[in-house]
């Protein structure tokens, strides 16, 4: 019973402090975006407001040749990503740069370091230059390349006094998307299938098929796979402006669906690439799993809540995502991330779905809308219950 009632005050008391980062990132984002734009370039100064997506500054090195820098954003794989442009009076293009994004820092780095933006400064409003999009970084180049001709749009609108072009639709999400959507729809339809009554050979092979078409899928072909940012990215609402890929949001509403209605952990249990990889050094050896002791899986808990807490509060989930997904099937990463993805690695060795069972957020987050679920049906049962005559 003490058990219950601590688990209970925990879970209010986890929701609370959700419920203040997503306030107090709200705030944030309505600050001034006078603090992004000053980070473009350290000559810029007197700083001020002229519309919605237009700002006036002066130049420190010649204050009597002001710009006009315009911001415009596009979706990308994480939510809009947005980037910033100052032009002269003459129409030459000053300064560019990325001023928010919610990707991962390291695909954005990649985008930088192969000089996306190198080809922009010093070139006119009306012929912007020709920049490709860097491979392995589609999806971000292209936000950054898109949201770069709409804010030259704006100032070259703005330069001739005509009305300054609406923020851009998003754009269809390409076959390549719907193709990864629809195979993680198929995913767990045959999940479903291979956990039920009706399933006619052996669940022990059905499961491991399963888990070996995921990997190759979801892990090595599309590369996607939930975590914290995908939760960021529900909660705090960054979808509602368009995204470049839905497939990893498909796949979380798809696994927190599944579990609330059957109270099955099927997307951990047979569709995680990476829990498939643990799995599978582990049979090597024939390891056992961990034993997970109450302060692993309060103490796995508590920093799923504070990395998701920071995401929320800082509106950038690549800054607070710790996972290894991406190190172990992309190879894109920190260094100190390619060090635990390696710890992992070797851990499986010598026990079964280590980062699974021991400190992978997402068990921490099926933990929570495990005990949601619970709370929730013990709540229906008792209202169903014929009451007893006094």
């Amino acid at each position: 019973m003490r058990k219950q009632h601590m688990e209970r005050a925990a879970a209010i008391l986890s929701l609370l402090v959700l419920i203040l980062a997503w306030a107090g990132g709200r705030a944030r984002l309505q600050e001034s975006a006078t603090a992004h734009i000053q980070n473009i370039s350290n000559s810029l100064t007197n700083i001020s407001q002229v519309s919605e997506h237009l700002y006036r500054a002066d130049q420190r090195n010649a204050p009597d040749a002001p710009l006009h820098i315009a911001l415009a954003s596009r979706p990308s794989y994480g939510g809009p990503l947005k980037v910033a442009l100052a032009a002269d009076g003459e129409g030459t293009i000053r300064h560019v740069a990325i001023i928010s994004s919610t990707d991962t820092a390291t695909y954005l780095a990649k985008v930088v370091e192969n000089g996306i933006l190198d080809p922009f400064p010093g070139n006119t409003l009306d012929k912007l230059p020709d920049a490709d999009a860097v491979s392995g970084a589609t999806i971000s180049s292209t936000a950054i390349l898109g949201g770069l001709k709409e804010a030259a749009a704006r100032i070259a609108a703005a330069r001739k006094g005509e009305p300054m072009p609406a923020q851009g639709a998003p754009g269809p999400v390409n076959r390549k998307e719907i193709m990864k959507s629809m195979a993680i729809v198929l995913l767990f339809g045959c999940a479903l299938f291979v956990a039920g009554r009706r399933f006619p050979w052996s669940r022990k092979k059905g499961r491991a098929a399963l888990l070996t078409v995921s990997t190759l899928l979801l892990g090595i072909l599309y590369s996607t796979q939930f975590s914290l940012a995908t939760v960021h990215l529900l909660i705090s609402g960054g979808w509602t402006q368009g995204l470049a890929s839905y497939a990893a949001l498909v796949c979380f509403i798809l696994a927190v669906a599944v579990f609330f209605l059957t109270r099955k952990n099927l997307y951990c249990a047979t569709l995680c690439p990476f829990g498939a990889v643990q799995e599978g050094l582990g049979r090597i050896t024939g390891c056992s799993p961990p034993k997970r002791t109450p302060w692993m899986t309060w103490s796995a808990r508590l920093v799923a809540l504070a990395a998701l807490c920071a995401a929320l509060f800082f509106r950038n989930p690549s800054q607070a995502s710790f996972e290894p997904f991406g190190m172990a099937f992309n190879f894109t990463g920190s260094d100190a991330l390619f060090a635990m993805t390696l710890a992992v690695v070797m851990g499986s060795l010598m026990v079964k779905r280590p980062w699974c069972r021991l400190f992978c957020p997402v068990t921490a987050l099926f933990d929570y809308i495990g005990f949601v679920r619970n709370q929730w049906r013990r709540r229906a049962i008792k209202d169903i219950r014929p009451k007893e005559a006094p």
